[in-house]
């Protein structure tokens, strides 16, 4: 059953290591739903649901395709790579989705161009990914993440 006060997240790399771990924090936590899943076209989870490798059927399929993955999603959890994220990074701020990025390995233009997008929606990145997972799942009432508009640098 989900709550009026769920978060809806959206995990990217979906069928990569850390993407499972995120998939089962969401789906383990109360206070959140999987809303979306993303992964590379060439990847053989795309097409199957996101949390089928728990055993649990989330009704969430992986897709590689942005605007369907993020559609319902109000943040995007992305330990990806940097081209990865900065693809992600330009749809969720075209859709408003806040961005949780543990990302590592930017350029200065690439961390120049995260910077503006946080201008528009709420960022944190956090490239330590505990502190990253726990701003959304353990301290956001305490982040800007709950404002409509921030960038929190870890």
């Amino acid at each position: 059953m989900l709550f009026r006060s769920s978060l809806p997240i959206a995990i990217a790399g979906a069928s990569g290591r850390m993407g499972r771990m995120l998939i089962e924090a969401v789906q383990a936590s109360p206070d959140t739903h999987l809303a979306g899943a993303l992964d590379v076209a060439t990847s053989p989870a795309v097409g199957s649901d996101a949390a089928a490798f728990l055993g649990q059927s989330s009704g969430v399929v992986i897709t590689s395709d942005l605007h369907a993955g993020l559609q319902n999603a109000g943040y995007l959890i992305d330990f990806t790579r940097p081209e990865g994220t900065m693809a992600h990074l330009r749809k969720c701020r075209e859709l408003g989705v806040k961005l949780v990025i543990g990302t590592t390995g930017f350029t200065d233009e690439q961390k120049a161009e995260i910077d503006a997008a946080s201008r528009d929606i709420a960022i944190v990145m956090a490239p330590n990914m505990a502190v990253g997972v726990n701003v959304v799942f353990k301290d956001r009432k305490s982040t800007r993440l709950n404002s409509s508009h921030g960038y929190i640098s870890y």
